[in-house]
């Protein structure tokens, strides 16, 4: 009787296996909403040119920024001028050696983002104020990112064909990091080159070449990089890295591409990848991995979705897709009251997403859902 019952059990599990190992391989639903039915050239008729279809105020419109800023001016600008004698900070060959000696990412981690953040503080200031007070410090940021081998976090730099956390000068690669500071410095580019033109033209130059240097040509270039899905790792699991990344790189192209064909093929390209990760989700729009990593993965899906919805006027959008939808009001179902959500995996137990994103979401999905919560 015993040996039975171990017998059907080894069946029982070697079903429910089975049944896992199924629902895995088919948990990627060739959907493909953004690029299905769609091509470079249908696209393009579609597509805002020159930076068209972006709605902030140009840097010289000071009465626009005013409005912008209204009540938050005076602090944006007193933020800027703690940074006007801030000591850009060195991040050594050492400090990438560390990952890989001790597994300690912090030590490149902090130095490179206290540089960003200086910089952010200076361009806001100056957006803000508009009189090139923070011009000066604003290029030695510029100038320090430009002279960089690379953007990329050191824990990710492994993926190089060297396989160490040494950037290497001899390839580019993608990175979560590396492309938030791309799409970063592509809107500096924007909305002050001209600025930093009076001082010297090649500081705009050297960093609209660095961009493309470091971004937009190995994207456009390669398909290897995991995180675009169009060769899936063993679990063919897509993540959040898909449609953050791919966020931030069509930002870099369409802040700085100008031809119309291949800006056309690069948006599909995008387009194609992010399908990748909406394939792989499953109807239900649930996280995989858990409600703290909504605002990563729905989230920028929702930015990636709405900045592609911009650029075409509208004739690119899912935000009327049900399943989009779903994706958004995860974050509220998820929900269990007094602060918590259901979690699972790493994901916390605490409530963690940011309320303006829900809201946004949910007003371009018409959930009410989502926006009373």
């Amino acid at each position: 009787m015993k040996s039975h019952f171990l017998i059907i059990t080894k069946k029982t599990l070697f079903c429910l296996v089975l049944s896992f190992y199924t629902a895995s391989n088919f948990a990627a639903s060739e959907r493909n909403f953004l690029s299905g039915h769609k091509s470079p050239d249908s696209i393009l008729p579609h597509i805002v040119l020159n930076q068209k279809w972006i709605t902030y105020p140009p840097y010289a419109d000071r009465s626009g920024w005013d409005a912008l800023l209204s009540e938050n001016k005076k602090m944006i600008i007193s933020r800027g001028e703690k940074q006007l004698n801030y000591e850009w900070k060195v991040i050594k060959a050492t400090d990438y050696f560390e990952y890989e000696r001790s597994g300690n990412r912090n030590i490149m981690e902090n130095p490179n983002s206290a540089n960003s953040n200086a910089l952010a503080d200076l361009a806001l200031a100056e957006l803000a104020e508009g009189k090139g007070r923070f011009i000066d410090q604003i290029i030695n940021g510029v100038f320090y990112q430009t002279e960089r081998t690379s953007w990329v976090l050191s824990a990710h730099l492994p993926v190089q064909k060297s396989k160490r956390s040494l950037p290497s000068y001899t390839e580019q690669i993608i990175d979560l990091g590396s492309a938030e500071l791309g799409a970063f410095l592509a809107w500096i580019y924007y909305f002050l080159h001209e600025e930093m033109d009076k001082t010297d033209p090649v500081v705009s130059q050297r960093l609209r070449d660095d961009i493309y240097r470091k971004i937009i040509l190995p994207y456009r270039n390669n398909d290897r990089f995991w995180w675009q899905g169009f060769h899936p790792r063993g679990d063919g699991m897509v993540n959040n890295w898909n449609p953050w990344c791919n966020f931030n790189v069509l930002q870099c192209m369409l802040l700085l591409e100008n031809d119309p064909e291949q800006l056309s093929k690069d948006i599909y390209r995008t387009m194609t990848s992010v399908d990748k990760f909406i394939n792989y989700v499953h109807a239900d729009g649930a996280c995989e991995e858990g409600p703290s990593y909504w605002g990563h993965a729905a989230g920028k899906l929702y930015d990636y979705l709405q900045l592609l919805h911009r650029a075409t006027n509208g004739n690119i959008s899912l935000f009327g897709n049900e399943m989009i939808r779903n994706m958004g009001e995860y974050i509220s179902r998820s929900y269990v009251g007094n602060n918590w959500v259901v979690n699972f995996a790493d994901a916390s137990a605490k409530f963690s997403a940011n309320g303006g994103l829900i809201d946004r979401y949910g007003k371009a999905v018409n959930s009410e859902e989502m926006t009373r919560f």
